[in-house]
């Protein structure tokens, strides 16, 4: 069953007249409009690399279908992997990439970091054909609000959008934590990025940092996008949730260093119940590994 969040604000609700509209300027572009409207492009660990698989499996599973839960149909989802995750969903709208990725030591931060980036390469590469109008990297284990396909197709034009408040929520519990500023400096799930095919490597191999997202990352991104001129803008809404305490994160960011009362008075505010809403609108949902 799919989920059901809720309506998009007034400032981003999509219109029958607005799509017409839309397609109108698309057809006066100088360039060929879009094949998709927006791409996904999700990193998944290896089996070796990873603590528990059939955990790691249950997570990703729950990414892809909240990924694949988009309100509007122009979006692609593509899985770079060493090996398909365990009961790997099939849907028309995800494709798996898998190569024989050289397996990195885990222990070290950078190593891990190299083997993401070298997995978000072949995605950018993979997809430079279907020329995407904006590119998003997702990482393995965070959720996205089912509304951002339909915020790339009202702008197809933005050059993209940043996300300066999101979701934090610990895994198990009941409750959920609203960052309102600077989101991008601690989730990697957290920029949309507008490209054009001659942006993106042109092989597997391509070694060049000429794709902003490939040199940047996603504390890097919102500055090195205003200096090249094409500054992104911050999304209106939280547009995803950032999943700790997973048992696989590689962060040491955590929610338990507020648990002091002069913190948490502060912070109060900003915990939410974590509702059925919130969790349709991200497909936030338990699972059982065990």
């Amino acid at each position: 069953m799919g989920f059901e969040g809720p309506k998009p604000s007034t400032a981003f609700r999509f219109s029958l007249s607005r799509t017409a509209e839309v397609r109108r300027l698309r057809s006066k572009m100088s360039f060929d409009p879009p094949a998709i409207m927006l791409a996904f492009i999700v990193p998944l660990q290896s089996r070796q690399a990873s603590k528990d698989w059939a955990h790691v499996c249950a997570l990703v599973g729950r990414t892809l279908r909240s990924l694949l839960a988009q309100k509007h149909p122009d979006f692609r989802v593509f899985l770079v992997c060493n090996e398909v995750p365990n009961d790997c969903l099939a849907h028309p709208s995800l494709t798996i990439i898998q190569r024989s990725f050289p397996l990195p030591d885990m222990s070290k931060w950078e190593n891990r970091m190299t083997d993401k980036w070298s997995k978000v390469r072949v995605g950018t590469f993979f997809v430079r054909d279907l020329a995407p109008c904006h590119i998003m990297v997702v990482d393995a284990d965070d959720c996205v609000s089912s509304h951002l396909s339909e915020y790339c197709a009202e702008y197809p034009d933005s050059h993209g959008w940043i996300f300066d408040q999101g979701w934090i929520h610990d895994e198990g519990s009941r409750f959920i934590f609203r960052k309102r500023h600077s989101f991008d400096s601690i989730c990697g799930t957290s920029s949309i990025v507008r490209t054009m095919p001659d942006e993106l490597p042109v092989s597997e191999g391509d070694g060049r940092h000429h794709f902003h997202i490939l040199r940047s990352g996603h504390t890097k991104i919102r500055a090195n996008s205003i200096e090249r001129g094409t500054a992104l803008e911050p999304l209106p809404i939280p547009g995803s949730v950032y999943n700790l305490a997973t048992g696989e994160n590689h962060t040491s960011f955590s929610l338990h260093g507020w648990r002091s009362k002069s913190i948490l008075s502060r912070k109060l505010l900003s915990y939410r119940l974590l509702t059925r809403r919130i969790r349709d609108e991200f497909g936030l949902y338990d699972f059982i590994t065990r």
